[in-house]
């Protein structure tokens, strides 16, 4: 990847994270932005595209911290079926520690069902995207993709997790995956390497 890709995807993402602020501001505060002044509405926006950025540049160092660890382990289990296996794992226990330890850290004597909404809409929402990510390249990037998609995601959600409130965690959630999906459907065709 060169540095003019690399500013492309940078950009793109950012703009992406922009929008998915946008977004999610309008999903959860459409009555507090529309209830004064245009100026409100206006600064209200503003913040809500700065916060999708922000939430982009996370999105960004995830992708390129997961590219150097995926790197790292490719070299290490030459293979690469052991580093296929242990990404399995991790999703599994990623899967467990959302519903489940998240259970047991923030719930109030209530049922473990709620705990399952976050965990289970990410898991399906990176298989579906994985699916595509194979389709556009090849079978050996089922695994990696939701790896990332879920794993990587997951991390980075963790403080909208924490707040346990939907607004939270749905403005947290809203860019980061769509900045997450962007940068991984893109990926393969930046890194393609020009004959």
């Amino acid at each position: 990847m060169n540095l003019r890709k690399f500013g492309w995807l940078f950009m793109t993402t950012l703009l992406i994270g922009g929008a998915g602020g946008v977004l999610s501001g309008f999903l959860i505060a459409w009555t507090e932005l529309t209830k004064s002044t245009m100026g409100n509405f206006f600064m209200g926006t503003l913040a809500n595209l700065l916060f999708g950025a922000t939430i982009s540049i996370v999105a960004q160092m995830g992708l390129f911290a997961y590219m150097t660890f995926n790197y790292m382990m490719l070299s290490i289990f030459r293979g690469g079926v052991l580093w296929r296996n242990i990404q399995v794992f991790f999703i599994l226990f990623t899967f467990f520690d959302m519903a489940y330890l998240r259970y047991n850290t923030l719930s109030r004597g209530e049922s473990l069902w709620p705990y399952l909404i976050e965990p289970v809409g990410l898991l399906i929402a990176a298989i579906v995207f994985a699916y595509v990510k194979v389709k556009l390249t090849n079978p050996t990037a089922w695994v990696p993709t939701i790896f990332f998609l879920f794993v990587v995601t997951a991390l980075e959600w963790i403080p909208g997790l924490k707040e346990q409130h939907a607004s939270s965690i749905i403005s947290f959630i809203i860019p980061l995956m769509a900045c997450n999906v962007w940068q991984v459907l893109h990926l393969h065709r930046l890194t393609k390497k020009e004959s």
